[in-house]
């Protein structure tokens, strides 16, 4: 199968042994010189800057540098002004690929109606339980990933979801700056939630490729979560309102699914709630 030519985009922080597995991962799995790949190194303290000169110069990488710690959002913005190609896959940095992880990414952005942006299945790799099939929202319009810490991921080639982590999403160049990039007023969260609505209010529909399956270190780089309360609250004033429609429809039936195999720890308050929800729905 022809693949078209894309652009891999990789923010790096730290972690240099996580970005080594993440890129020997990615160059077993795909012809790279056939593609471009992006590495912007967002002020690394450790061997990372070094070990980036070590790749130079090959044409198909393209290497960037913030002269300070700019964050997820700027400096993924940054590396897509770089891109050559129409289609731009960006790939944390603590991800590690397995064959065929590719292709039904690109079909499903290229086929699925109205498609916006792409996503994947990503397992703990600590755990190998299912981390992400996709975003939902609760009650109050805050995200949540479906299908957490199940043993296998929906059936199917294909679900469209309100919103995915952009760990690993494809998206095409023109729609991703016909949006406004990354919003850079969040750091290190959030941002990819943001960009899903974005797009779904310019009427584009986002989806999950069920059938690229790939592992993830979960939040290992540094800061990860340092920002998480100033990113929620920004997120809740912009699209909380917003996603709660979305929530009423999408909680209820994620709740019974996330405890069907945990019956017994299911809050009883919150599982009545979750019942008359979906009896209303039905009427």
């Amino acid at each position: 199968m022809s693949l078209p030519p894309v652009t891999f985009i990789s923010s790096l922080h730290n972690c240099l042994p996580h970005t080594r597995a993440m890129l020997s991962s990615l160059e077993a799995t795909v012809d790279l010189p056939a593609h471009q790949l992006v590495l912007i190194d967002d002020a690394s303290s450790d061997g990372t800057p070094a070990f980036l000169r070590t790749l130079a110069p090959r044409p198909e990488i393209t290497l960037l540098a913030n002269a300070s710690n700019l964050g997820f959002a700027a400096s993924n913005n940054k590396a897509a002004a770089a891109a050559r190609h129409e289609i731009l896959l960006f790939v944390n940095n603590d991800l590690e690929f397995a064959p065929g992880w590719l292709p039904p990414l690109l079909d499903a952005l290229q086929s699925a109606p109205q498609a916006g942006a792409v996503g994947n299945v990503q397992r703990n790799y600590a755990s190998g339980l299912v981390d992400h099939a996709g975003i939902f929202f609760d009650l109050e319009g805050l995200p949540t990933h479906a299908h957490k810490n199940r043993r296998h991921p929906p059936a199917g080639t294909l679900i469209e979801r309100n919103a995915v982590t952009a760990a690993c999403l494809a998206i095409r160049k023109e729609t991703f700056f016909q949006v406004g990039g990354f919003d850079e007023a969040y750091r290190n969260g959030s941002e990819d939630v943001d960009l899903s609505l974005k797009l779904k209010s310019r009427g584009y529909r986002l989806y999950v490729a069920l059938q690229s399956v790939i592992r993830h270190h979960i939040s290992v780089s540094p800061g990860r979560n340092n920002h998480n309360d100033r990113n929620t609250e920004i997120f809740r004033q912009r699209w909380a309102q917003h996603a709660a429609r979305y929530g009423r429809k999408e909680w209820p039936r994620e709740y019974f699914r996330r405890y069907a195999r945990y019956w017994w720890r299911m809050n009883p308050r919150l599982a009545a709630r979750a019942l008359l929800i979906l009896l209303r729905l039905r009427s």
